[in-house]
């Protein structure tokens, strides 16, 4: 249209179409100023939140699982919002991580003692990078699940459509099976988990054969554990059948996915069958099904009315989370909105879990610990299950400086000071591949050779793959950011290692595999005073030992890795 014809149409409207215009103008303009606000307010949180948790960090503080996932989440929310932060923070904080080291002493803090101070400043800076380049996948990924949703199309559901179909069930409507399976597999077991309720996880855990005693954080831990070897289970009963389990194994197969497992054969087989359809044939989350167990032990329910009957049941703050981190929303203004609302919920929790770790650890300072106190702390102790709850919280604790004190030995007898953080950077190339073939629809590849053979390939093609299958600048140069991260903690972890050599090799010097326990005491006065004799002294009752009163080099390592190798079990059941 020229300008005149343009001219000629304005000066035809009448009042009737300028009233409508304005009213018009009004409301983008209106809009617009609330979409900003919104987006400030949302900007505003999320820099506060990560400034607090940082700081946290920075003072030789560890972040809980929920805290580490809020950090994850308000970063991806601020490359979201400013994507020009991206090419600003993220080579300034990794140009000046060893400054940060410096200032801030206790942000990874030291185990060895001075005399090998100089040698482990070289491998704590490696240990930073690795971390940083951990928590920039994480990152990728919580900005990938949008993307990825965007583009694909995967979920046509949205956050809205969540509420319409949450309001039908938790008020009778009738929903199709279709539906129910389709939002079921959005409640995942992570979310699930970190947002049901003490009295639910006590279930969850009685269900399973689990002992309900410990923190809340703990119980989910063994949860999480506990689910992802029921689903490793589940792939393995569908490839060899479930009529090639004999009766025992089919009871206690039962009993693991919260069956009573008193029926008969047929039966039993029969409910295996149904949660392997619903766990691997439909997604359905194997929390969703332990949690639908109190439905369905009537046997009136079919399994998909157990789980409608169990979403119903499920808290807001389940349903939440959902809708603000697995669903788009059609209105921007709204899901802005509903992430800040999220963002506050859970500074809550946060803040109620702090609350009760503090009551946990004053509960654990104020407890006896002399014989002669046991008859004053059966009275001071209310009842036998918070005796039993105090009794794990210490075996807990005690587990976990066992594990420490076994890694930092571990280190002594390698025979690289480095294993540990080629056995974490292998992880992180494996977890790139993983990232990488996901929005790919690639097979990933096992092996540390072919994982490598996958990385260098994959940095060959990065460019345009990246580009592809993102389709976001934000994203993409992150993601080449990790890369080039990757290829330069390669580099660096073989410097460390050629600097530092065998020097660090106390233990095992004649490489027979096996030391005395005199040799582990000695090896311990290396450590860092803080850790202390008598943990050195419970380390080595713990260990097994042969004949001659050796200890395996390969027990003391297994000690020291047992809840890593659960970590990176549980990271494969999340990917897959």
């Amino acid at each position: 249209m020229g300008i005149g014809p343009a001219l000629r149409a304005v000066a035809s409207m009448s009042r009737e179409d300028w009233a409508r215009k304005l009213y018009q103008w009004k409301d983008d303009f209106k809009g617009a100023i609330l979409h900003y606000w919104i987006g400030i307010k949302l900007l505003w949180a999320d820099v506060r939140i990560c400034s607090r948790l940082l700081l946290k960090l920075a003072g030789g503080k560890s972040l809980s699982r929920r805290e580490r996932q809020q950090l994850t989440r308000t970063t991806a929310d601020i490359f979201r919002l400013v994507p020009v932060a991206v090419f600003i923070i993220v080579p300034f904080m990794e140009f000046l991580l060893p400054v940060f080291l410096k200032l801030f002493p206790n942000m990874l803090p030291s185990t060895f003692q001075d005399k090998m101070k100089e040698e482990e400043a070289l491998k704590r800076r490696l240990n930073a990078r690795i971390e940083y380049a951990k928590f920039l996948q994480d990152t990728v990924k919580e900005m990938a699940k949008e993307i990825k949703t965007s583009h694909t199309g995967e979920f046509k559901q949205t956050a809205e459509d969540l509420d319409e179909f949450m309001n039908k069930v938790r008020t009778g409507g009738k929903v199709s099976n279709e539906k129910i399976l389709g939002f079921a597999k959005l409640f995942n077991d992570e979310l699930t988990l970190d947002n049901i309720s003490r009295p639910r996880l006590v279930n969850m855990c009685k269900y399973m054969g689990i002992q309900p005693y410990g923190t809340d954080a703990y119980l989910r831990y063994m949860l999480r554990s506990k689910l992802a070897r029921i689903k490793n289970d589940d792939r393995m009963i569908q490839i060899e059948g479930v009529e090639s389990l004999s009766e025992p194994e089919l009871r206690q197969a039962c009993r693991d996915r919260g069956k009573l497992g008193l029926l008969s054969i047929e039966e039993m087989r029969q409910q295996l069958r149904d949660w392997l359809d619903l766990s691997l044939n439909h997604s359905v989350p194997s929390s969703l099904l332990i949690l639908s167990r109190t439905f369905t032990m009537s046997g009136k329910l079919k399994p998909e009315e157990a789980v409608q009957a169990t979403l119903s049941s499920l808290p807001d703050e389940v349903v939440d989370t959902v809708g603000v981190t697995a669903l788009p929303s059609e209105d921007t203004v709204a899901e802005r909105r509903r992430k800040l609302e999220y963002l506050e919920m859970q500074e809550e929790l946060i803040k109620e879990e702090e609350e009760n770790e503090e009551e946990q650890q004053a509960r654990l300072r104020e407890s006896p610990v002399s014989q002669e106190d046991i008859a004053l702390q059966e009275m001071t102790v209310g009842t036998a299950g918070e005796a039993q709850e105090l009794a794990k919280s210490k075996a807990i604790d005690k587990e976990e400086q066992l594990c420490k004190l076994s890694r930092a030995l571990a280190v002594l007898a390698s025979a690289s000071s480095v294993s540990t953080e080629r056995a974490e950077f292998l992880a992180l190339v494996n977890k790139e591949i993983g990232l990488y073939n996901s929005m790919v629809d690639k097979e990933g590849e096992e092996g540390a050779e072919a994982a490598m053979k996958a990385y260098h390939a994959s940095r060959e093609q990065s460019d345009h793959a990246t580009e592809v299958s993102v389709g976001s600048n934000v994203s993409s140069s992150l993601i080449n950011r990790i890369d080039a991260m990757l290829h330069k903690l390669e580099k660096e972890i073989d410097d460390v290692d050629a600097k530092i050599g065998d020097r660090w090799r106390i233990l095992d010097r004649d490489y027979d595999g096996k030391v005395t326990p005199e040799e582990v005491a000695a090896a311990a006065l290396y450590l860092k005073d803080t850790l202390g004799q008598e943990p050195v002294q419970d380390l080595v009752s713990n260990l097994a030992k042969d004949k001659d009163g050796k200890i395996l080099v390969e027990d003391l390592v297994k000690l020291g890795t047992r809840k890593d190798e659960d970590d990176i079990s549980e990271e494969k059941h999340k990917q897959k």
